[in-house]
């Protein structure tokens, strides 16, 4: 016979109250205090210091995304900056590199190559909630890594059309791109401007950061060699270039006469200013294929990194294939501008002129000091 065993209703509530309570207790348990918030995230938030051509400087906040010293911040902090400076207390990291512009989002991405930093955990934007706890941490005014505590009041659509999150932690001149974290101490979004007298504070949600960067990936999650070479090829066309760099070098471990893939690399690396490194893709693709691209590119290392000589050369390479290409001609003639081959250089401007009109107002001035020192000689 089935024996029914019978509790008493008060057994059974106590036992109910008592499993909820610890499943609280679990989950109250996983949130951090503010002060473990800010120790998990003060070696993760950096200030962005940008200076424009008069000298001015301007300053914000920055996070660390990966272990490769990516970092984001606003666009809007460094959008005239012709030089963008890292620091972090007595650390300061100088020049370092624009990875990528998003105008519309108003995200900037740098590349430092330090690994000294730690990466922010980022957190899972579709979890949050109205009246969901979170935390500021930035340099307002100046104050270096400093925490501020409020709510997600909101979900708003901004004037691009870019969704923001509304919050009520305050965001003050310095605090643009700095992080917001929930409370346990995940990246949701980047501060991104306030409306001091309103009280209206706004952050754009850690999912737009990665959809823009197209980040969160690596080699390992990808079992197909062949994929390599598609991943490197959007990375690049996202202006993503040192996962495009990552990418084609794993592809080519595996397929290591691809010229295609060496010059693939060689772009990425190009743009990331790993000259020499990006020389040697470039001079692998031209042992079996002359083309004037490569030459043109290996050229704008060579020049990059003073050897002027060099340059030439392969622009010259480069213009016995495309004649008619302004931009080789505009190239050389900087490379015989530095070289002091004055009537060449005025040549080569006259041409790229010929060639695309919208050259003239900037080469017209280059041409006229290149005449002024064949003048001198």
């Amino acid at each position: 016979m089935l024996t029914i065993l019978r509790f008493p209703i008060i057994f059974i509530n106590l036992f109910i109250l008592f499993i909820t309570s610890v499943n609280s207790q679990q989950v109250k348990n996983d949130d951090l205090s503010p002060e473990k918030i800010f120790e998990k995230v003060d070696n993760s938030v950096v200030v962005i210091i940008a200076y424009d051509n008069l000298g001015n400087m301007f300053q914000g906040s920055g996070v660390v995304l990966n272990d490769n010293g990516l970092i984001v911040t606003n666009n809007h902090v460094c959008k005239d900056a012709n030089r963008i400076d890292i620091k972090h207390y007595n650390r300061e990291i100088n020049n370092v590199s624009v990875l990528k512009t998003d105008v519309v989002n108003d995200l900037l991405f740098l590349q430092t190559g330090d690994n000294s930093f730690k990466p922010i955990d980022l957190a899972n934007n579709t979890d949050l909630k109205i009246g969901q706890r979170v935390y500021a941490v930035g340099s307002p005014e100046g104050y270096e890594n400093s925490i501020s505590e409020g709510i997600i009041s909101g979900s708003r659509i901004n004037e691009n059309n870019v969704r923001l999150i509304q919050m009520t932690c305050p965001i003050t001149d310095g605090s643009s791109g700095g992080a917001v974290l929930n409370s346990k101490g995940e990246l949701i979004g980047l501060s991104v401007s306030g409306q001091h007298d309103g009280a209206l504070y706004f952050a754009i949600p850690v999912n737009e950061i990665l959809r823009v960067i197209n980040i969160g990936s690596t080699p390992n999650d990808v079992t197909d060699p062949n994929k390599y070479f598609e991943i490197g090829s959007q990375a690049n066309e996202n202006k993503n270039y040192k996962d495009a760099e990552i990418y084609f070098t794993k592809y080519l471990e595996n397929f290591s006469n691809d010229i295609t893939a060496y010059y693939m690399r060689g772009y990425a690396r190009f743009k990331l200013k790993e000259y020499r490194k990006a020389i040697s893709d470039f001079s692998e693709v031209l042992q079996e294929n002359k083309t004037s691209k490569s030459y043109f590119y290996r050229g704008n290392c060579y020049y990059s990194i003073k050897e002027y000589y060099k340059a030439r050369e392969d622009y010259t390479n480069a213009l016995e294939q495309e004649p008619d290409s302004y931009e080789i001609y505009f190239n050389r003639g900087y490379a015989n501008f530095r070289l002091k081959k004055y009537l060449e250089a005025v040549s080569d401007w006259k041409l790229a002129v010929e060639l695309n009109p919208d050259y003239k107002a900037e080469l017209d001035v280059k041409i006229k000091i290149a005449q002024k020192e064949l003048d001198n000689e």
